[in-house]
């Protein structure tokens, strides 16, 4: 599966640092894993109706699992290597992939887009627990498994998975039986008070 996050947030440079490696504790407890954290690049929005005509589907929705993947980008060796940098490797799979975590989410309302309450969709976000390294992007908050979430989201197409278009921007929480949005992060300046709001923007 490929998750294509890339579409919006990996039309970057991702600057990456590693957050130092935990020694083992003398109390003999786990140590906590080595952390990564990467920056990307996505579109802002200046206003709330701008993100939401931008958003292929804006829905509440129920997380009910996650996994993790090494999203290994499409190679083509083919070609002049001046125009594509891929050209002439001599074993496709030394590319590098990006880990990305991949939300099953039950769809509870939708307030604009081609699903239907009870559909479960998969939404990705960059980063994730791999392989004993936790990957981190600055700017997302990781789903929780049984958190109620409003996203606003681009569609990639049949078989794969729908991300945001912006981590802050295009998040928030919501309580069950609940209108009222919080966003994921105090910094997101296009933010809506309610599910109401949100629903007057797409009309």
């Amino acid at each position: 599966m490929r998750a294509r996050i890339g579409a919006a947030a990996l039309a970057i440079a991702v600057g990456t640092s590693l957050a130092g490696c935990a020694s083992q504790p003398s109390d003999g407890a786990s140590a906590e894993p080595p952390v990564v954290t990467s920056y990307a690049d996505y579109p802002a929005y200046d206003s709330p109706q701008e993100i939401v005509d931008a958003a292929d589907v804006v829905a509440r929705v129920t997380v009910l699992d996650t996994f993790v993947i090494d999203d290994k980008p499409e190679v083509s060796t083919d070609g002049d290597p001046r125009t594509n940098p891929q050209a002439g490797l001599e074993d496709p799979q030394d590319v590098p992939g990006v880990v990305v975590t991949i939300a099953d989410a039950r769809v509870d309302e939708v307030v604009k887009g081609d699903v239907a309450v009870g559909d479960v969709i998969q939404v990705a976000q960059l980063g994730g627990l791999y392989q004993g390294v936790r990957y981190e992007e600055a700017e997302t908050t990781p789903f929780d498994v049984g958190g109620s979430y409003v996203l606003l989201m681009a569609d990639h197409g049949p078989g794969v998975p729908y991300d945001l278009l912006h981590p802050v921007q295009a998040m928030y929480t919501v309580d069950d039986g609940s209108e009222e949005l919080q966003p994921v992060a105090p910094d997101n300046d296009v933010a809506v008070d309610s599910v109401s709001d949100l629903d007057a923007l797409a009309q």
